[in-house]
């Protein structure tokens, strides 16, 4: 369980095995509390989840309607490749390879906070995340609709 006022950041780049296997460092192990659900992103990326976390995006989409095809979409997209994982206590994972082959994970990955999860990317791709979210004038104009102000 994470904790309700924990926000969940940083990254972290981690080596994977040829089997899938890897360790995560004892931050993020610590703050999953040794168990969590990991699914398909949306950016060839993988979601890892706190159980609390999967709860909500779950209930939200349980309740969208069967008759809408985006909704059925959605729902394929976020449980048909979902897995649960127990941490053990080094933080050793296991990736399924069709999720890994989802992102290319080949050699490391790249574990990134966003608050509420973790985002996981081959280094490749986040890359590519960086150089576009390091394009500060381009940044002005995406953002500016969100109203983002200092409290």
């Amino acid at each position: 369980m994470v904790k309700e006022n924990m926000i969940l950041l940083g990254q972290s780049i981690i080596p994977i095995n040829n089997q899938g296997q890897l360790s995560l460092p004892p931050n993020i192990s610590a703050a999953l509390h040794h168990h969590a659900f990991l699914t398909q992103g949306f950016d060839r990326n993988l979601l890892l989840l706190s159980p609390e976390s999967f709860e909500r995006i779950y209930s939200f989409i349980k309740n969208t309607s069967i008759s809408d095809p985006l909704a059925r979409l959605l729902v394929r997209l976020f449980l048909a490749n979902a897995v649960e994982l127990s941490i053990d206590d080094s933080g050793q994972i296991q990736i399924p390879s069709t999720l890994g082959e989802l992102v290319g994970a080949s050699d490391k990955i790249v574990v990134v906070g966003q608050g509420d999860y973790f985002e996981i990317w081959s280094p490749m791709s986040w890359d590519e995340q960086t150089k576009s979210i390091g394009d500060y004038q381009a940044n002005v104009n995406r953002f500016a609709k969100y109203n983002l102000a200092a409290v």
